[in-house]
C-alpha cells in the first residue's frame, strides 16, 4: 500500500502542486559544497529567473539586513544544535518588492559526516499585513480604552475576567495581570460578592436582565479594601469564544461628595459649617408649632475693615473664633446659625430655657467677643465688638417675624453705638415705620431738587477759630426739614450712602458753600462722601460750580474720612492732584478714628488734620488718654499739617490744645451749628 507506483500522480507532481497550493517552495542547501537547491516555486517567489542559480549569499541577500544575520544565525545553530528551525523575515525580491516569508527548515546527516540542510519557505505577506492591521487595530482600541475616563471590565459567561483597562487599574488599584483570571466578583463587597454568581446563573438560565443595558450605581471595592460608589453599564456581546460581558465603571466618589456638599451648602454656612438663615428658619418655624421662641441676630461691628486692612483670610479667622464663642457661650440647648456676611442667629425654645435667662446669655457673649481673638498669621491681637438684637416671639407665631424682629432691634442697637444688645420691642416697628418714611422722604426732594424746586435741605455752618480764639473759617454741615420737623443728619446721611442719594445732595450742599466762600471770602470746609468723591465725573463738578459762584479755590477745604483712603489709592491720588492743582484744600476728617497707611497719606496733597471729638473729649478722662491726644497732635506737627481739634467744649479743652500748638479748633465752647444765613450776617 505505500508503493508510490500506486498513487495516481508522481510526487514530483504532487509536490508543485503543493507548493502552488500554499504559495511555497522547498530548498536544499550542502553545507560541505555550498551547493543551494530552489524548487521552481521558490524561485517564483524571490522572482528569479530559473537559469540563475543562486549561492548560499545570493539567498541571503535577498532578506533584508536587519533580518540577515537572523537568518545566518538560524542555519548555523541548526547544524551545531541539529534541530529544526523556524524563522520569520523580510525579504527583498529580484524586482525590488518587499514580501514576508515564513521559512523552516531541518539539518539531516550524511553517511560521510556531511550535512543537508532543507525546508521550504512560504510567502506569508497577505497574512502578516493583516495581522499588522489587527495589531495596530487592537493598539488604537487598547488606546482609546486606557485614555477614557471610565473603566472597561470583561468577562466571560461564568463571572471570569477577560480583560481589564488601564482606567480600570486606576480605579480599583489593580494591575490587569493580578486580576485577569479572577472572578469578577472580586471587585466587589459583601453582600454584593455572594449575590452576583447567582445573578449570572439567574440570567442565563432565565434570560431576564436587571442591569444588562442600564446603568445603575453599585458599590465596589478597591484593591486597598476600601468600598466606593461606581457607576456601572453592562452590555452582552456573542464572540467565537463565547458570550461576553462588557462592564463600563465610573468611579463616582467625587461626584457623590459633590453632591452632599452641594446638599449641605444649601443648609449651612461653608466656612463655619453652622446652619445657614434659611436652616435656621426652618428649625424655628418647628419649634413655634409648640413652645415659644427667643432670637437674637448678631452683627460683627465694623467688620468689612478688617478685611480691607488685614485681608479676607484674617476676616474668616475672625469669623471662625467668634462663631466657636457663640456656640459655646450659648450651649447645646439652642441652635445657632451663620447669616450673610458677618452676621449670626440664635434661637432657643424658651422651655427648658427661660426667656430671660436666654436674654442674659446674649448680653454676656456680646461682652465675652469683645475679648482679643489671636490669629496666627497677624502680629496683633484683633480687638472686635459685636451688636445684637433680641426678640421673642409666643407659641404659633411665625419664624420669619421673629427674626424681622430681632433684626429691628440689632438695628437700634447699632444706631445706639453699637457694641451692645438691644431687646425688641413694639415701638421698633414705628421707627422701621419712620425709616421707610425718611427714604421716601428723600426721593421726593431729589425728584424737586432735579425740577428746580425748592427742597427742605438746609446749609448750616459751625465757625473754627483760631490761636486767638478769633473765627477764621467754617465747617459746612447739612440740615433736612421734612414736614415741618428738623431731621437729624445721622438719621438720613446714613440711609442717603446706602440709597445712593448722597451724590445728588452733596452737589446741592457744594452749590450753597460756594455761594458762602464767594459771599464772605473765608474758607470753609464740606464733608464729601466717598461716593460722591469717586463719581468719575468729581473734579469737573467740583471747578465748575466754583467757577460759576465766582468763589476763590483756596478757601474751598474737602473734608474726606479716613475711609476713602481704603478705597483706589492711584483713583484717589489722581483726584485730589487734580484739584489741588487749582488751589483746594483737602483736609482728614475724624483723624485717628480709621485704618490709615500714615506712608500713604504723607503721599496726599494734604492741609489739615481733623482730630476726632472722642480724643478731645476724653484727654481730661485719664493720663493714657491724654497720652493719646498728644501722640496725635505730634505725628500731626511731623506731616506739617494744620492741626483742627473739633468737639472742643469746655475752657481747659480749649487752653490745652492751645498750649498743645492746635491751629484751629471748632466746637460748642465757641459755637453752636447755626444757619448759613445768621452766619453769614454774624
Amino acid at each position: 500500500m505505500n508503493d508510490s507506483s500506486c498513487w495516481p500522480v508522481s510526487s514530483e507532481k504532487l509536490l508543485a502542486e503543493t507548493q502552488q497550493l500554499t504559495d511555497s517552495g522547498v530548498w536544499c542547501l550542502d553545507t560541505r559544497s555550498q551547493m543551494l537547491y530552489w524548487s521552481d516555486s521558490t524561485y517564483a517567489l524571490f522572482e528569479r529567473e530559473l537559469d540563475k542559480a543562486p549561492t548560499l549569499d545570493d539567498a541571503i541577500n535577498y532578506y533584508s539586513k536587519s533580518d540577515r544575520l537572523k537568518i545566518s544565525k538560524a542555519i548555523e545553530n541548526a547544524i551545531d544544535d541539529n534541530e529544526a528551525w523556524s524563522v520569520e523575515a523580510e525579504i527583498i525580491t529580484e524586482s525590488g518588492r518587499k514580501k514576508f516569508i515564513r521559512t523552516c527548515g531541518r539539518p539531516f546527516k550524511l553517511d560521510n559526516g556531511a550535512y543537508l540542510l532543507f525546508g521550504s519557505i512560504q510567502d506569508i505577506s497577505q497574512s502578516h499585513s493583516n495581522l499588522l492591521t489587527l495589531k495596530q487595530r487592537t493598539k488604537s482600541l487598547n488606546a482609546i480604552l486606557d485614555n477614557l475616563v471610565d473603566g472597561v471590565i470583561t468577562i466571560n459567561e461564568k463571572g471570569i475576567i477577560q480583560g481589564f483597562s488601564k482606567p480600570a487599574e486606576r480605579i480599583f488599584g489593580y494591575q490587569a495581570d493580578e486580576v485577569v483570571g479572577l472572578n469578577v466578583k472580586h471587585l466587589m463587597p459583601q453582600p454584593y460578592r455572594r449575590e452576583h454568581d447567582q445573578y449570572l446563573t439567574n440570567y442565563q438560565a432565565t434570560g431576564k436582565r436587571k442591569i444588562i443595558g442600564i446603568g445603575r450605581e453599585v458599590t465596589a471595592l478597591r484593591k486597598n479594601g476600601e468600598e466606593f460608589p461606581i457607576d456601572l453599564a453592562v452590555s452582552e456581546t456573542k464572540t467565537e469564544l463565547g458570550t461576553r460581558f462588557i462592564g463600563t465603571v465610573r468611579d463616582i466618589t467625587q461626584q457623590k461628595e459633590a453632591a452632599k456638599r452641594i446638599e449641605f451648602l444649601s443648609h449651612h454656612d461653608e466656612l463655619t459649617g453652622l446652619p445657614n438663615r434659611a436652616r435656621l428658619l426652618e428649625q424655628t418655624e418647628v419649634l413655634l408649632r409648640s413652645t415659644a421662641v427667643t432670637v437674637a441676630c448678631l452683627n460683627i461691628d465694623y467688620f468689612r475693615r478688617i478685611n480691607s486692612v488685614l485681608g479676607e483670610d484674617i476676616g474668616d479667622q475672625v469669623i471662625l473664633s467668634v462663631a466657636e464663642r457663640v456656640k459655646s457661650a450659648v450651649g447645646k440647648y439652642a441652635m445657632v446659625a451663620k447669616d450673610l456676611a458677618d452676621r449670626f442667629i440664635i434661637a432657643c425654645a424658651c422651655p427648658p430655657c427661660v426667656k430671660e435667662d436666654i436674654i442674659q446669655s446674649i448680653e454676656s457673649l456680646v461682652v465675652t467677643i469683645r475679648e482679643p481673638i489671636v490669629v496666627d498669621t497677624c502680629i496683633n491681637p484683633i480687638h472686635i465688638t459685636v451688636s445684637a438684637g433680641i426678640a421673642s416671639l409666643s407659641k404659633g407665631t411665625n419664624a420669619k417675624d421673629a427674626l424681622v424682629n430681632a433684626e429691628s432691634a440689632l438695628e437700634r442697637a447699632k444706631r445706639q453705638g453699637r457694641n451692645r444688645s438691644c431687646v425688641y420691642q413694639d415701638t421698633m416697628l414705628a421707627n422701621l415705620q419712620y425709616d421707610y418714611k425718611i427714604e421716601t422722604g428723600l426721593h421726593e426732594e431729589l425728584q424737586r431738587l432735579k425740577f428746580g424746586q425748592n427742597v427742605g435741605f438746609e446749609c448750616w455752618l459751625q465757625s473754627k477759630v483760631n490761636r486767638n480764639f478769633e473765627v477764621c473759617g467754617a465747617e459746612a454741615l447739612i440740615r433736612w426739614r421734612y414736614q415741618g420737623q428738623l431731621i437729624r443728619p445721622d438719621e438720613f446721611i446714613p440711609l442717603a450712602e446706602r440709597l445712593g442719594l448722597i451724590i445728588d445732595i452733596g452737589f446741592w450742599m457744594l452749590t450753597k458753600v460756594a455761594g458762602l466762600i464767594s459771599a464772605t471770602n473765608l474758607p470753609i470746609a464740606i464733608n464729601v462722601s466717598p461716593k460722591q468723591f469717586l463719581e468719575p465725573d468729581f473734579p469737573e463738578k467740583i471747578i465748575r460750580v466754583m467757577r460759576e459762584s465766582d468763589a476763590p479755590f483756596e478757601n474751598l477745604i474737602i473734608e474726606i474720612t479716613e475711609n476713602l483712603l481704603l478705597h483706589d489709592h492711584t483713583q484717589v491720588l489722581s483726584v485730589m492732584n487734580e484739584l489741588n492743582q487749582v488751589g483746594i484744600q483737602f483736609s482728614i476728617d475724624d483723624f485717628g478714628t480709621g485704618y490709615s497707611n500714615l506712608r500713604r497719606l504723607q503721599l496726599l496733597p494734604v492741609s489739615e488734620l481733623k482730630i476726632d471729638k472722642e480724643f478731645t473729649q476724653n484727654a481730661f478722662h485719664s493720663e493714657r488718654d491724654r497720652n493719646l491726644l498728644d501722640s496725635i497732635i505730634l505725628m500731626a506737627k511731623q506731616m506739617r499739617v494744620e492741626i483742627v481739634a473739633e468737639g472742643v467744649e469746655t475752657a481747659l479743652q480749649a487752653a490745652y490744645l492751645k498750649d498743645s500748638g492746635v491751629d484751629l479748633q471748632q466746637g460748642y465752647y465757641f459755637a453752636k451749628p447755626i444757619s448759613s444765613e445768621l452766619w453769614a450776617r454774624s
